[in-house]
């Protein structure tokens, strides 16, 4: 299904059938990155993977207006019916906020949501994001992202961003090319979101908060936070389970470990 919104279409890829659920993937996805995880919910639900404009199948643009892709997942509920939402990373801001203007969702999953609280993700860096998009240099612009967010292993992403960058631009398939482009949509959100965990006081949807005991401290302190401030809200913390636990088995994620949770948040 391909969605109209401003500026072209996102697509949306349904498995299953039963109660619609929506997911929202973060940064350097597509809706196909969660994939595994909408076949184990597919026996129960039509499970909706979004493509976010710029990534996958969709047409529409990548944007520098976070507004515009709570506008985009508005749409993609609208159309599919859905009333359930997993946001995942950025998705799950972007979750969060659809949630604030329809209160008629039935249900919020948001795991590991990047929300910068007291300055908890160092966001003066991005400066230097900023200067590689415009001089067109993915690969530092990748390695100043890895380093902000603190993705992947330790090692990893204390490497000097010379050499982070190097290892980026080797991984600049041309699949993985448009989703390094929309890194700047990303990292647009979590800017517009920093110390605005308050704002998600007026959620009134039933929602879960779930982050892993394995990933970085600064997205257990925003899940914390955000558990807190939504009113009803319960938090899971999943041993052992870091970022990318949401994501294909084949790309280190650990959907089954997610699944009881999950069946039981959204039923």
């Amino acid at each position: 299904m391909q969605v109209a919104v401003a500026g072209g279409t996102v697509a949306c890829h349904t498995v299953g059938t039963g109660g619609g659920v929506v997911i929202v993937h973060g940064a350097m996805q597509a809706g196909a990155s969660q994939a595994d995880l909408a076949e184990l919910l597919a026996s129960t639900y039509a499970v909706h993977l979004m493509d976010r404009r710029g990534r996958g199948t969709s047409t529409a643009p990548v944007a520098a207006d976070p507004g515009l892709e709570v506008d985009d997942l508005q749409a993609v509920v609208e159309a599919t019916g859905a009333r359930r939402i997993i946001g995942v990373s950025s998705g799950a801001i972007l979750a969060a906020r659809l949630a604030l203007l329809v209160p008629s969702l039935e249900r919020l999953v948001l795991f590991e949501p990047p929300l910068s609280i007291d300055d908890s993700m160092g966001l003066a860096r991005t400066a230097a994001f900023d200067a590689a998009m415009a001089a067109g240099d993915l690969g530092r612009a990748m390695a100043v992202a890895m380093r902000v967010s603190e993705m992947g292993p330790p090692w990893l992403f204390r490497l000097p961003i010379p050499l982070l960058a190097m290892m980026s631009r080797r991984l600049l398939t041309p699949d993985r090319k448009p989703l390094a482009l929309a890194l700047a949509a990303d990292v647009a959100i979590i800017r517009a979101n920093a110390d605005r965990v308050a704002d998600f006081a007026a959620i009134t949807t039933p929602t879960l908060v779930l982050d892993g005991t394995a990933t970085r401290p600064y997205l257990r302190k925003a899940a914390a936070a955000l558990a807190a401030t939504i009113p009803g809200a319960r938090r899971v913390s999943l041993e052992g389970l870091y970022h990318a636990a949401t994501q294909n088995r084949e790309e280190f994620g650990s959907p089954d470990a997610l699944l009881p949770t999950l069946h039981d948040s959204l039923a």
